[in-house]
């Protein structure tokens, strides 16, 4: 089938039924709709997706299946394609819709398909290599499309929006992990995790399994754990785990691996966690202190402040975010993404102890961080802002990583010398 036939994605198209869904929070406008394959458009970007597709994975190939074989069920048999958009239009008449996206290349990776790469992917390589007399066929295959519109701010979703996004994607996406996380905990692959922090205040709002209450995701502790842990830290890019974040599920597979392969090396590490997650929280609470101007400023922080928010401006919170596990109120709202090469630099701290039966911490780490967090985050934002505030590109990024191991080694080592006597 010829490409220059089919619709962009900026172009009206038909569907063949749309339908708005109430979001009982009030926080996006969805709508349902219902796309013939000869009218769906042929260019949506990835920019939201954490996954590019993959057309040799077994996933993918299931899909060409379906398609090749039961063509007419499609839209019943694939959950579909979930879009970001800015807006809708729909015309009535005519039941065309016209999506507006990205507007510049900035905007990019917040516009486009959020959830069904596979999916779209598969469509585009199957309407190539289809005849020309099979069009019918085309026009006789549906898929579902969900358009999520977010609140924005200006041109953009709020940090806080941007956060429910993130989470939206990494739930629509990791829809085989969550499984994989439920299996982890029935076969009892947590419980060595689940010992250490059984005393700890937050305890009871860890989610182990699928179904589970729950404030506390235990993924994201499996994952702070591994960007601590040496043998994946050893597998990673430049020995770095920048490829931790967004990525909880190859944080999970990993862990599941080496609770097979080297049970009591990780055991050990284990150990650690809870002065470990402790560190996060107080990080996470007192980063912007350490910020040199005015964190509020920043136009991806948004400040508690309820009688300003209750005059309309959307740059405050009605109510104060709390650090992701002791809970503590918190006047600033942000990214997390932007501690992770911070919180993982730390881990030069921990190690064996003498006789190799344990791993200790060769600082107290919350102390260490209190005493030169100053220093510490004067190398660091440079990178930040030279990253453009973007969570994603610094909680990925390789140099960053180095920059602040490299200044949390060249502190423990000064204090070092002076505790040996020896001064520049």
């Amino acid at each position: 089938m010829q490409f220059d036939k089919l619709k962009k994605c900026t172009d009206w198209f038909r569907v063949q039924s749309i339908k708005d869904l109430d979001d009982p929070t009030s926080q996006v406008s969805r709508k349902e709709t219902v796309v013939s394959l000869e009218q769906y458009p042929c260019d949506f970007g990835l920019g939201p997706n954490p996954r590019q597709p993959v057309l040799t994975s077994p996933v993918s190939r299931k899909i060409g299946e379906t398609l090749d074989e039961d063509w007419r069920n499609f839209h019943l048999l694939n959950r579909g394609i979930t879009l970001v958009a800015k807006d809708v239009e729909y015309d009535n008449k005519s039941q065309r819709v016209r999506l507006l996206l990205d507007e510049t290349e900035e905007e990019k990776r917040l516009f486009g398909i959020l959830d069904g790469g596979n999916t779209n992917a598969r469509i585009n390589k199957w309407r190539e290599e289809l005849d020309s007399d099979a069009e019918e066929r085309v026009r006789e295959t549906f898929v579902n499309m969900q358009i999520l519109v977010p609140g924005l701010r200006g041109a953009e979703p709020s940090p806080e929006m941007l956060e429910l996004l993130n989470n939206i994607k990494e739930a629509r996406n990791t829809s085989v992990q969550v499984k994989t996380k439920s299996l982890a905990d029935a076969r009892r692959h947590f419980d060595a995790v689940k010992s250490v922090l059984k005393d700890e205040p937050y305890f009871a709002e860890i989610s182990w399994h699928e179904g589970q209450g729950g404030s506390i995701d235990g993924q994201q502790i499996v994952t702070l754990l591994m960007i601590y842990y040496p043998s994946f830290c050893g597998s990673s890019e430049g020995g770095e785990p920048s490829n931790a974040y967004g990525h909880k599920e190859r944080c999970l597979d990993a862990f599941l691996e080496y609770a097979e392969k080297e049970p009591d090396q990780l055991e050990r590490w284990i150990k650690v966690l809870p002065k470990t997650l402790q560190l996060f929280d107080e990080m996470q609470v007192t980063f912007p202190d350490y910020y040199a101007g005015r964190f509020g400023n920043i136009k991806e922080v948004q400040i508690y402040d309820e009688r300003r928010y209750e005059r309309g401006n959307k740059k405050y919170r009605k109510t104060p975010t709390k650090s992701q596990f002791a809970g503590k109120a918190m006047k600033y709202s942000y990214p997390v993404g932007w501690l992770y090469p911070v919180f993982a630099a730390f881990r030069i701290l921990a190690g064996p102890d003498k006789s190799g039966g344990g791993i200790v911490w060769k600082r107290e780490p919350v102390e260490f961080w209190r005493e030169h967090a100053q220093e510490i985050c004067e190398r660091y934002f440079p990178h930040v802002v030279a990253a453009g505030y973007e969570p994603k590109r610094i909680a990925t990024n390789l140099l960053a990583y180095q920059a602040v191991r490299q200044t949390i080694t060249d502190l423990y080592k000064d204090e070092l010398l002076r505790e040996a006597g020896i001064t520049a």
